[in-house]
C-alpha cells in the first residue's frame, strides 16, 4: 500500500505550447479507485512509471491554445492528471456542454465516465436492470454506488446498498433512497443479506469483490440473475494474489450471468447515459455530495482516503 513519503510535489515550466495542444487550468480532479492500480507492476491498467505525474481525469478549463478546437475559456473533460495546470493534446479532451442547473463540476462526478456513466453502463447495459428487480450494491457509498442505488430506484427496483458504518448507511437510505442499508462493519454479512433479500437478489452491482462476492453468489434469486463486475477495491492492494470467488458455481446451478465491463467499450452510449443522469439530476431526482480535498499537495491523502472508508460520495480534489 502507499505511503504520504512516496508522493512528491514537483514545481516545472510548462515550455511552449505546440500546435494542436492546450494548457488547461484544472479545477476538480475525481479521486478513482482505478488511479491505485496504475501504481503497481501488477496493475489492471498500463502502470504509472516512476518519477511521472499520477494519472487523474478531471475538468479544467483552457487557458492558452494552439488548437482551433479549443478556445480559451472553454472547459473540457480528460486525463489531466494530479497537477495545477496540463499542457496536453486537444485531440485527447472532450469539450464541456455545460448546462444551465450543471456546474463543471458534475463532469467530475454525475456525469464523469469513471461515475455515473460507469455507474449506468454497468446497471442498465450490462445487468439489464428491471422494474421489479432486487438490486444489491456493494460500495455503495462511494462515487459509482451511490449513482448506481438512484437510478436503479429510477428504473423502479428495489435497491439494497452495503457500506461500512452507520453515517453511510443512513446516507444510503436518507439521502439517495435506498430501500435498505446494510451495513458489513456491524456483523455476519451473509445474514443482514438473506434477511434483506429473502427470495434472492436479482441484480449485483460488485464494486467490491473478494468475500461480498461470494456472499451475494450464495443469495441469487433462484433463476436469472445478473452480476455487473465493476471493481473490486477489496483487492487492489495486493494485485499479485487477487482472490476469486469460490461459490461462482452458484451461477450454473441457479442460470445466472456475471460479466465484467470496461466502460470505454461502451462509448456509443454515453450520450444516453449522460441525458438520463442530466434529466434525472434536473428532477431532483438524483445527486452525488462531493468529498472535497483542497490543494494538489493533497492529492495522495485524497488517494490514500479511497481505501480507509474516511470519505462519503464523490471524493474530488480541488486543485
Amino acid at each position: 500500500m502507499p505511503v504520504l513519503d512516496d508522493f512528491g510535489i514537483e514545481s516545472a515550466a510548462l515550455g511552449d505550447v505546440a500546435a494542436g495542444f492546450v494548457v488547461a487550468r484544472v479545477d476538480t480532479l475525481s479521486i478513482d479507485a482505478w488511479i491505485r492500480t496504475t501504481l503497481s507492476d501488477a496493475g489492471m491498467h498500463e502502470t504509472a512509471a516512476l518519477g511521472e505525474t499520477i494519472p487523474a481525469l478531471g475538468v479544467g478549463q483552457i487557458v492558452e491554445t494552439n488548437s482551433s478546437d479549443l478556445a480559451v475559456g472553454d472547459w473540457v473533460y480528460g486525463m489531466l492528471s494530479a497537477q495545477t495546470h496540463a499542457l496536453v493534446p486537444a485531440a485527447g479532451l472532450r469539450k464541456l456542454d455545460v448546462q444551465p442547473g450543471m456546474t463543471p463540476s458534475d463532469f467530475a462526478g454525475p456525469l464523469n465516465v469513471t461515475g455515473g456513466i460507469t455507474a449506468w453502463v454497468g446497471l442498465i447495459r450490462v445487468a439489464q436492470v428491471q422494474a421489479g428487480d432486487v438490486v444489491v450494491v456493494s460500495g455503495a457509498a462511494g462515487a459509482v454506488g451511490s449513482v448506481v442505488v438512484q437510478l436503479a430506484k429510477a428504473r423502479g427496483a428495489r435497491v439494497i446498498g452495503i457500506a461500512g458504518g452507520p453515517a453511510k448507511c443512513s446516507y444510503l437510505v436518507d439521502t439517495l433512497g435506498a430501500d435498505v442499508a446494510i451495513d458489513y462493519k456491524s456483523g455476519d454479512l451473509a445474514r443482514q443479506l438473506a434477511a434483506a433479500a429473502p427470495d434472492g437478489v436479482d441484480v449485483f452491482f460488485d464494486n467490491v469483490g473478494g468475500e461480498t462476492l461470494d456472499i451475494v453468489l450464495d443469495n441469487l434469486a433462484p433463476a436469472g440473475a445478473r452480476i455487473a463486475i465493476c471493481g473490486a477495491i477489496s483487492q487492489y492492494q495486493n494485485l499479485d494474489d487477487v482472490r476469486g470467488p469460490k461459490l461462482y458455481l452458484r451461477l450454473a446451478e441457479r442460470n445466472a450471468m456475471m460479466k465484467g465491463f470496461v466502460v470505454s467499450y461502451y462509448e456509443a452510449d454515453y450520450p444516453t447515459a449522460m441525458a438520463e443522469i442530466a434529466a434525472l439530476m434536473q428532477a431532483g431526482k438524483l445527486t452525488l455530495p462531493e468529498h472535497v480535498v483542497s490543494g494538489i499537495d493533497h492529492f495522495p491523502d485524497a488517494l490514500l482516503m479511497l481505501f480507509d472508508g474516511s470519505h462519503l460520495g464523490n471524493l474530488v480534489v480541488k486543485p
